[in-house]
C-alpha cells in the first residue's frame, strides 16, 4: 500500500494487548465466499465455506469477525453453536464433540452493513451525466477482511479464494481473478471468479459499479486493464502504458513470471491511502492513477508512475512472498519504496529518480527517525490495531533507504541474485526479515545479517563527527536527535556499523566503534557518504566544511552530494550540532545551481527557517535574499517552455516563478495576477504553472478571488486539480476567508479522503494556523466519528498541528488537548508531535538572533 501524503521507545507507549494468532490453531486452505451486495440499501449478506486444517484436537474453532451478524454456523455439515467476542473481533464456533486434528469444514451464513469509512466494503460516490452514482470498493489491509466475511485475517493464513458476487444487473464487476461465469436473473447478476492463487486475506478485493477501462497486453500475454469512472477512464492511458512496461521490467528483474492471467488497476473516487496492491485488482486514489493532459502537472505524472511501480513491485514482494506478521511490514513497504525508483528510472532515465530518492525518502526517513519517539524498522506489533501506527516514514522511507544502502554494500548483481533466490524459495508462502538476510548472505558470501540487523532492529541513526589530522580522519559516532533535551536526558550509546565511503575513493571503511580513525591520505575537499548511500549524517569540522563549500563553487561535487551536504548542514543546525549561520554560509556557495533536486532542498530549508522562526521582520529580510538567489534560474527559464527545456527544467520553472513571487518580484506578481484574471476555467493555464498563479492570487487577493477559486473547485471533476485549488483556497491571510475554508471541510464539497489536505494547508498557513487549531479542537468529535477507525488518517491531525507551532506555550496547549482526547491509538504520533514543537522551540530560541543578524547584514550584489 502506498500512503497518500508520503515512533517511540516501545516502553513509552501505552501497552497494547497481545493478540492470539488464530492461524496457529486453524489454518484455512480454501474459502468459497458468496456475497450478495445491495448498494442502495447499504448492506450485504453472504455465506462462506472454509476448508482448513485444525492443528490440534479441540472442541471449538475461532475465526475473525467484526461487525457482522452471524445467522448460522455448521461444522462438517452439522449445525453448530457459536459465540461472539467483539472485543477481540472473534467468532467462536462451538462443536458438540471433540474435533480431531486435521481437515475441518466450517460454513457460516452472515450479513453486514456497508459503511462510509474507507475500509472493509465501502461506497464511492460520484456524478455522471448529472446523476449521482455509487460504486462499491474494498480495502482489507491491514485487518479489515473480517468486516466483510468471517475468516482467519492474518498474513500467515494464506489460502485460495473462490469468490462469487451477487450484484445489481448491469454493473461492472472486477476482482482479483478473471470472470469464470456470469448470469443475470430478476435484475440481479451473479459473477463467479476463477480461484485466486494462495494468498493472504488482506489481498482479496473487488469493485462493483459503473466503470470503464482501457486495455493492453504484456509481451507474455498478461491482460492489463485500467478502470475508472466513465468520465475518467480515458485518462488512464499513461498508467496503462507504465503498467505494461513495469510488469515486463519486474518479470525480467525477478526472473519470475507474473503469476496471474490479468492485472487490473481501478481508480476509486474515494480512497484513504494512495493505492493498494490487491493481487490482480490494484486499487488507487484517482489522483494517483489518472493523467489528464490538461490538468496533470509533471510532478503529479511522476507520482503516478511511481505509485504504479510501487504497487506492481508488491505483486512479487508482498503478495507472492508475504511477511509472516505485521512486525515485518517494512519488508513489503520498504522494499517496494526502493524498487519503485529502479523501475521508473529504467523507463524514464531523464527524470533523475535517484536524486529524487534522496530528497523524497532518505531525508523523509531521517526526519522521523531523528525523534526520540521513533520506532525500529522491525517493530513488535502485539495487536493488529497497532498496525496502522507503523504505516509511516520508518517502514516506508527508512526501510527503502536501508535497502538502498544494502544494495550499495552488496553490489547490484549479488543483490539481484539474492532477491531472485529469496522469492523462489518462499513463493506462495511467508517469510521474515531474517529469511531475507540469510538468503542474501548465502548468495553474496557477505555478513548481511550482522551488518543490517543494527539498522533494522535499533531505532534512530548516527551522526558521524569527522575531523582531520594530516592524512587521517577522526570519526566519532553518536545517535542523532533533533531535540537537545532528549540527547541530554537519554545519553543514548547505540552504535551502528557505518559504511564510510568518500568521493574520489574506491575503498571503504566500516566504523563499528564509538570512535575510530581512517587513514586516507590526501583529504582535501573529500566528501564522506558518497551519493548519500548510507543512512547517517556527517558533521564536518569548520575548515573541512569551508573546503567542501569551495568544492561546490568549483563544480567538483555531484548533484546528490551537493544536495546531501546542504540538507545535512541545515538538519544539524536545527538540532544544535552546527550554528544555523554556518548552514546559511554554505548556502552562499550555490549561486550557480541549476539542479531541480538541489533547489528543492535549498528552498525547503529556507522555508523551514521562515516557518519556525515566526518573525515577520525576518520574513521581509529573507525576501530580497530569495529574489536574488533565484534570479539567474528565473531569468534563464522565464514563463514559456522552449524546445531546449529538459524534463527537470519544466518542473523547475514554476518553482523559480513561485519563489520570485514570494520575493515580491513586481513583474512576476503582476503577470500571475493578470493570468488569473484572464482565466475562465483551469485549462486556460498550463497545469505546471497553475499552482504559482493560484497561490499568488490567493496571497494578494480578497473574497472575490476566493469565490473564483472556489467556483473552479466545485466545477472540477479532476482530483488533481482539486488538490491544487485546495492549496490556494487554504492560503488566504484574511481571517474571514480562513474561516470560509474551515467551514467548507464538513460539507459535501470535500471528500473525506481530502480532509487532511484542507487542514494541512491551513495549519501550514501562518495566518490560518490558530484558527485551524480552534477548528480541530472544536470538531474533534466529528473527526473521531469519521476517521476513528482509520489510525493512518487520525495521525495526520496531531502531526500537522504540531509542525505549525514553535513555542513551549504551544506545547503545553497541545499536550493538554491531546491527553484529553487520546483513546490510546494515537500515543506515538502525539508524542512525536509534542517533541517536534519542543525541538522547534529550542531551535528558535538558540539561533533566531543570529539568523536575523545574518539577513540584516546581507546586501544584494548590486549594492555591494
Amino acid at each position: 500500500m502506498l500512503l497518500s501524503m508520503k515512533a517511540n521507545h516501545e516502553t513509552a507507549s501505552t501497552p497494547m494487548k497481545s493478540v492470539r494468532r488464530l492461524a496457529k490453531e486453524y489454518r484455512p486452505k480454501k474459502y468459497q465466499l458468496n456475497l450478495s451486495l445491495y448498494p442502495d440499501e447499504m448492506n450485504f449478506a453472504g455465506t462462506v465455506k472454509i476448508e482448513g486444517h485444525l492443528e490440534d484436537a479441540r472442541s471449538d474453532i475461532t475465526l475473525h469477525s467484526k461487525d457482522l451478524k452471524i445467522v448460522s454456523v455448521s461444522i462438517n455439515g452439522k449445525d453448530a453453536k457459536f459465540k461472539l467476542d467483539p472485543g477481540n473481533d472473534q467468532l467462536i464456533v462451538l462443536s458438540n464433540k471433540l474435533l480431531n486434528a486435521g481437515s475441518q469444514l466450517v460454513e457460516i451464513k452472515f450479513s453486514g452493513t456497508i459503511t462510509d469509512p474507507m475500509n472493509g466494503i465501502y461506497p464511492c460516490r460520484f456524478n455522471y451525466q448529472g446523476q449521482a452514482q455509487k460504486l462499491l470498493g474494498t480495502q482489507f489491509e491491514s485487518h479489515h477482511a473480517r468486516e466483510a466475511f468471517p475468516c482467519i485475517d492474518e498474513p500467515a493464513a494464506k489460502a485460495v479464494f473462490e469468490l462469487t458476487l451477487n450484484t445489481p444487473a448491469g454493473e461492472t464487476v472486477v476482482a482479483n481473478t478473471p470472470i469464470k461465469s456470469q448470469s443475470t436473473k430478476d435484475k440481479r447478476q451473479v459473477t463467479e471468479f476463477e480461484p485466486t492463487p494462495i494468498m493472504s486475506s488482506y489481498l482479496l478485493a473487488f469493485v462493483v459499479g459503473n466503470v470503464k477501462y482501457l486495455e493492453a497486453k504484456t509481451k507474455r500475454g498478461t491482460l492489463v486493464r485500467t478502470y475508472a469512472t466513465p468520465d475518467n477512464y480515458k485518462f488512464t492511458q499513461f498508467s496503462l502504458d507504465m503498467a505494461v512496461k513495469t510488469l515486463e521490467f519486474f518479470e525480467d528483474y525477478f526472473k519470475i513470471p507474473y503469476p496471474l492471467a490479468k492485472c487490473d488497476f481501478v481508480a476509486l473516487p474515494d480512497f484513504a491511502a494512495g493505492a493498494m496492491e490487491n493481487w490482480g485488482c490494484i486499487t488507487f486514489r484517482e489522483a494517483d492513477l489518472l493523467v489528464d493532459p490538461e490538468n496533470t502537472s509533471l510532478p503529479q505524472k511522476e507520482r503516478v508512475a511511481v505509485v504504479v511501480a510501487h504497487e506492481l513491485a508488491h505483486q512479487w514482494f508482498g503478495n507472492l512472498v508475504t511477511m509472516d506478521w505485521w512486525s515485518d511490514l517494512w519488508l513489503n513497504e520498504g522494499f517496494a519504496s526502493w524498487i519503485e525508483y529502479l523501475a521508473v528510472d529504467h523507463e524514464f532515465p531523464e527524470w533523475n529518480m535517484w536524486a529524487q530518492f534522496v530528497t523524497e525518502d532518505l531525508i523523509r526517513g531521517q526526519s522521523l527517525d531523528a525523534l526520540a519517539n521513533t520506532h525500529p524498522v522491525e517493530v513488535e506489533i502485539p495487536h493488529p490495531d497497532e498496525i496502522r501506527n507503523i504505516f509511516d516514514a520508518i517502514s516506508y522511507s527508512k526501510g527503502a533507504s536501508v535497502i538502498r544502502m544494502l544494495h550499495a554494500y552488496l553490489g547490484p548483481k549479488d543483490f539481484q541474485r539474492g532477491l531472485q533466490t529469496y522469492l523462489n524459495r518462499y513463493k506462495y508462502a511467508n517469510a521474515s526479515t531474517d529469511d531475507l538476510w540469510a538468503t542474501l548472505e548465502e548468495v553474496s558470501k557477505k555478513p548481511v545479517s550482522e551488518f543490517m540487523s543494527a539498522w533494522t532492529k535499533q531505532a534512530g541513526f548516527p551522526v558521524v563527527h569527522a575531523s582531520r589530522r594530516s592524512d587521517t580522519i577522526d570519526l566519532k559516532q553518536e545517535r542523532f536527535f533533533f531535540s537537545t533535551r532528549e540527547r541530554k536526558s537519554m545519553q543514548d550509546k547505540t552504535l551502528w556499523p557505518v559504511a564510510i565511503n568518500a568521493t574520489d575513493r574506491a575503498d571503504n571503511f566500516t566504523l563499528t566503534k564509538a570512535h575510530d580513525r581512517w587513514k586516507i591520505g590526501d583529504t582535501n575537499a573529500v566528501k564522506l557518504n558518497r551519493d548519500q548511500t548510507g543512512f547517517y549524517m556527517v558533521r564536518y569540522d569548520e575548515s573541512w566544511l569551508d573546503e567542501l563549500s569551495a568544492g561546490i563553487k568549483a563544480g567538483s561535487l555531484s548533484e546528490i552530494d551537493r544536495l546531501g551536504l546542504l540538507s545535512e548542514a541545515f538538519t544539524l543546525a536545527k538540532a544544535g550540532y552546527l550554528p544555523t549561520v554556518s548552514a546559511l554560509n554554505l548556502l552562499g556557495s550555490f549561486t550557480q545551481e541549476s539542479s531541480l533536486p538541489v533547489w528543492e532542498i535549498i528552498l525547503g530549508q529556507l522555508g523551514s527557517v521562515r516557518r519556525v522562526m515566526e518573525d515577520d521582520k525576518l520574513r521581509e529580510l529573507i525576501k530580497p535574499y530569495v529574489g536574488e538567489l533565484v534570479a539567474k534560474q528565473h531569468d534563464r527559464l522565464g514563463w514559456k517552455e522552449s524546445d531546449s527545456d529538459s524534463h527537470q527544467d519544466k518542473i523547475l520553472r514554476p518553482i523559480m516563478l513561485g519563489q520570485a513571487s514570494f520575493a515580491q518580484n513586481p513583474d512576476v506578481v503582476k503577470e500571475c495576477l493578470a493570468r488569473f484574471d484572464k482565466m475562465k476555467q483551469p485549462s486556460d493555464e498550463n497545469p505546471d504553472i497553475r499552482p504559482v498563479v493560484y497561490g499568488t492570487a490567493a496571497r494578494e487577493g480578497d473574497s472575490k478571488t476566493y469565490d473564483k477559486l472556489f467556483e473552479f473547485y466545485t466545477k472540477s471533476d479532476s482530483a488533481q486539480e482539486k488538490g491544487i485549488l485546495t492549496g490556494a483556497l487554504t492560503g488566504f491571510k484574511q481571517p474571514e476567508l480562513v474561516k470560509r475554508a474551515l467551514d467548507t471541510i464538513r460539507t459535501d464539497e470535500v471528500r473525506l479522503q481530502d480532509v487532511l489536505y484542507w487542514t494541512g494547508g491551513l495549519f501550514a498557513n501562518r495566518h490560518g494556523k490558530k484558527q485551524a487549531w480552534d477548528w480541530m479542537t472544536d470538531n474533534w468529535d466529528w473527526i473521531e466519528e469519521k476517521f476513528g477507525n482509520d489510525i493512518m488518517m487520525m495521525t495526520g491531525f496531531p502531526l500537522q498541528s504540531a509542525r505549525a507551532f514553535t513555542s513551549e506555550a504551544d506545547a503545553k496547549r497541545y499536550e493538554k488537548f491531546f491527553s484529553k482526547v487520546n483513546k490510546g491509538g494515537l500515543d506515538r504520533p502525539i508524542k512525536q508531535g509534542l517533541e517536534t514543537i519542543l525541538w522547534q522551540s529550542d531551535w528558535k530560541k538558540r539561533d533566531a538572533a543570529a539568523i536575523n543578524q545574518f539577513f540584516s547584514n546581507w546586501k544584494p550584489k548590486d549594492s555591494q
